[in-house]
């Protein structure tokens, strides 16, 4: 190992967007963990509010600013780290570290750059340096040239033939902008003399590979040259869809093993040429029907969602051996955590499970934009399923996806014909439902595939998965009914609920003949060793890996894919909570299914379980497990009322669910936040509530703290919410809200709890880790005279949380954002002058 290194700088991804959710905090957190073992000290630079790994740094080694050169530059100059690493912080993160690198400032600093080789960042979003690397060592690009006229065009065509993709380019960066596909001559002369031509304007001409099948390869590679394939993804969808929008199963399903083997050879000649010391993910367009059959369309030598997908579902610990490869240990050098005792690095994983990836969708929140899938990430979050077959893993991704115990299998009966076809050619976010509608109107499979472009396997997996609806609807109540629907991945929610049967019925049904669910372990030898890794899944299997954790258990519900809204902060909370609970003495169990999450990071918890989250699988584990309590973060009423229904535990929301109908007010300036006991009230701080140009509360979405009111009026304020705090019984963080008015004067509005983006705010605003404090006041372990003395009523420093949002990359124009609408959201400070 380099023993030269004490002292690294990770920069961080900044708030969530679409295609990097909290996947990126999780690995900056994985490997400050891995460095820290290693005894170097580690600084964190990220002004991303919901970071797991600043919460959890040191308070001088957390630099809370935005990812740009300036900033960088002025950081490293203060601390002079040994060396930064930018792998974890995606494209910005690397691009700034070009920056400082071409400018020579990384040199004159003495400052290495870690995890990412010259080669590796030379190539990074440059489609020319690609193509070139990729010809040096005879793997196939997507043919393509840039022309400036139409007979350049023609004379390209005549080398590539049709279908063509024309994309007008930026001279300054060469990013594309908008694509066209043409199809015959008529086509092309059209679009250069509508689109591109008229202005001397220069196009980039390719080969159009839409239909081709779509393969990722994740691969890592030590610095003797030694490399191993953790995983190949299969997307389900063809090319023409996004990657991250796309279905994508792993074990590959559909490739022979000539095929298999071509992707794996490619994916290690490529990181052998560029030199790639840790892991790369490298994406191919397969044409099936030609013996040269597949192009590399994307080379990405950092860590992000497919490897992140890769680490989930292998239980391969991709972070934590990549840490110790850029410090320059080699595979047979790395010593794994006792929990992999039977393996080395160097094993390839082998899995006897399916995992499905189903993207989640944000249109609920932003109806205007356009759900049609193309070329341009749409999704923002996923769901996986994991099971012994692609029938039940496919299902419980859909399940899981579908956010409701009762619509696993909707129907689509009303589209029209006209419709189903077109959205067969042409899919949109209901690209699954759709496919299952066409099987039920009877399409036949090869007609399918050949509008859809998807594979016929899977239209005969989902055919399956109609027979067993069938098979329910027409047998409902019967055992056999259930354990075949059990074996197809069906939930007991939807079988109650398609039966008009309380959930408990179905149940006894099952448990009256000694069944019960049995669970298997996500680790990367197929069952061949035995592993201390705690990952499981559910199977109706005889032999069962998962035994009950301890007697003093606490079971935490994760948030599931991430959606719009406060679902990042979520996560950050329900990683926090585990976090926790584990401190004061709890073993901690999460349930979750969401490949990107923070809180399965397997650091943080005694024990993971990828399940729907929904109400007959958290029943099974709480059976399995019998925790002393039960967590859920967020206000999910519906669950929690179930979950009080039918067990007898400590369940406990947070924050805490207080549900009470209370009609909140449209104008509101600034809010009055107190910790509340069933005795006392303490005052923690003003916040301003800054709205979108729309007064409305729901428009809220940027948050100052302090608030500054004169002495006078800020006592009169505090009393005044005490008074109504009394009258609320309400207890934990609650919020006062007032109004100030064109006189001048404030008038009380309103009272609520405090919402979870505001409790992670107020914790950056106060310096106090509230998810902490109300983690230790739930359970009885909170010293109170120790928090009160701990909050500082004069702050010097204003703190600033502003939400971000995706209306660009969905390509929609919104003047008056909502806090439904939020992707992430980045914090800033400043001094606060003294007048």
């Amino acid at each position: 190992m380099d023993e030269s290194i004490k002292k690294v700088l990770i920069l961080g991804s900044g708030p969530s967007k679409i295609g990097s959710e909290t996947e990126l905090d999780a690995a900056a957190f994985q490997m400050m963990i891995a460095l820290k073992k290693h005894n170097i000290r580690v600084m964190v630079m990220d002004n991303n509010p919901f970071s797991l790994t600043m919460s959890e740094s040191q308070g001088n080694d957390v630099f809370i600013k935005e990812i740009n050169v300036k900033n960088v530059l002025e950081i490293i100059k203060e601390v002079k780290p040994d060396a930064i690493i930018p792998i974890i912080g995606g494209l910005r993160a690397i691009h700034v570290t070009q920056e400082l690198q071409n400018q020579g400032i990384l040199s004159e600093l003495n400052i290495r750059v870690l995890g990412i080789s010259k080669e590796s960042l030379n190539v990074l979003n440059n489609p020319d340096r690609m193509k070139s690397t990729l010809n040096h060592v005879n793997e196939p690009s997507v043919p393509s040239k840039i022309i400036k006229t139409e007979s350049e065009a023609f004379e390209v065509v005549r080398e590539i033939g049709f279908p063509v993709i024309v994309k007008q380019i930026n001279q300054r960066n060469r990013e594309g902008t908008e694509r066209y596909i043409c199809n015959n001559a008529e086509d092309l002369s059209d679009c250069l003399e509508n689109n591109f031509l008229q202005d001397d304007g220069v196009c980039v001409i390719e080969k159009s590979i839409v239909g081709y099948k779509q393969v990722e390869m994740v691969g890592v590679r030590d610095q003797t040259n030694t490399k191993i394939l953790i995983s190949g993804l299969e997307n389900i969808d063809a090319v023409g869809v996004h990657s991250g929008d796309s279905m994508v199963i792993t074990p590959v399903q559909t490739l022979n093993d000539i095929e298999y083997q071509k992707l794996r050879t490619a994916t290690f000649k490529i990181m052998d040429a560029l030199n790639v010391v840790g892991v790369c993910h490298i994406q191919f367009a397969l044409d099936t029907t030609s013996e040269n059959n597949y192009y590399v369309t994307k080379i990405t030598p950092l860590i992000g969602g497919s490897s992140a997908l890769a680490a989930r579902s292998t239980g391969y610990p991709i972070v934590y051996v990549c840490t110790n490869l850029l410090l320059g240990n080699s595979f047979s050098e790395i010593k794994l955590n006792h929990k992999y005792h039977h393996l080395t690095p160097i094993i390839e994983p082998t899995l006897d499970h399916i995992v499905v990836k189903m993207p989640v969708w944000p249109f609920d929140n932003i109806p205007e934009a356009d759900q049609h899938l193309n070329t341009k990430m749409k999704s923002v979050g996923s769901t996986i399923g994991v099971g012994r077959t692609v029938e039940e893993a496919l299902l419980k991704a859909l399940r899981s996806s579908q956010f409701s115990p009762r619509d696993v299998l909707p129907s689509m009966h009303e589209i029209s014909s006209d419709e189903l076809i077109s959205q067969l050619i042409h899919p949109k976010s209901n690209r699954l439902l759709v496919l299952i509608e066409a099987l039920r109107r009877g399409y036949e499979i090869d007609e399918l595939e050949e509008l859809s472009k998807i594979n016929k396997f899977y239209f005969y997996k989902l055919k399956a998965l109609l027979e067993v609806e069938e098979l329910i609807i027409n047998h409902p109540m019967e055992l056999h009914t259930i354990e075949t629907a059990h074996n197809y991945g069906f939930g007991d929610s939807m079988m109650a609920e398609t039966w008009n049967q309380p959930i408990e019925k179905v149940r006894k049904l099952f448990h009256d003949q000694n069944e019960y669910p049995t669970y298997k372990a996500i680790e990367p030898s197929a069952g061949e060793f035995d592993q201390g890794i705690k990952s499981f899944y559910s199977s109706y299997e005889k032999e069962n890996e998962s035994t009950k954790e301890s007697d003093k258990t606490a079971l935490v519900i994760g948030r599931g894919g991430n959606k719009l809204g406060p679902n990042t902060a979520a996560d950050f909370y329900t990683a926090e909570m585990l976090i926790q609970l584990h401190k004061i003495g709890y073993r901690t169990i999460v349930m979750n299914n969401n490949p990107n999450a923070l809180s399965l990071s397997p650091q943080i918890s005694d024990k993971q379980y990828i399940e729907p989250i929904q109400l007959g699988a958290i029943l099974n584990i709480i059976e399995l497990e019998k925790p002393v309590r039960v967590f859920i973060p967020g206000n999910r009423h519906f669950l929690l009322k179930q979950l009080k229904k039918y067990t007898n535990l400590n369940v406990q929301v947070l924050p805490p669910d207080q549900e009470t109908g209370v009609i909140l007010p449209k104008d509101v300036t600034y809010a009055l936040n107190f910790f509340v006991t069933k005795t006392d009230s303490y005052f923690i701080g003003t916040e301003k509530l800054i709205s979108n140009n729309k007064s409305n509360l729901d428009y809220v979405t940027t948050y100052e703290a302090p608030y500054i009111l004169d002495k006078e009026s800020l006592e009169n304020n505090i009393k005044l919410s005490q008074s109504h705090i009394k009258k609320s019984n309400w207890i934990g963080l609650v919020q006062i809200l007032f109004n100030k008015k064109k006189n001048g004067q404030s008038e009380y509005v309103g009272i609520r709890p405090l919402r979870l983006t505001e409790t992670v705010f107020i914790s950056q605003a106060t310096g106090i880790n509230w998810i902490k404090e109300l983690v230790k006041f739930y359970t009885n372990k909170l010293d109170i005279n120790k928090l009160i003395d701990s909050i500082n009523y004069a702050p010097t420093t204003q703190t600033t949380m502003q939400a971000t949002f995706p209306f660009k990359q969905l390509n929609v124009d919104i003047d008056h954002a909502n806090s439904s609408q939020e992707v992430g959201a980045k914090v800033k400070f400043k001094p606060i002058k003294i007048e």
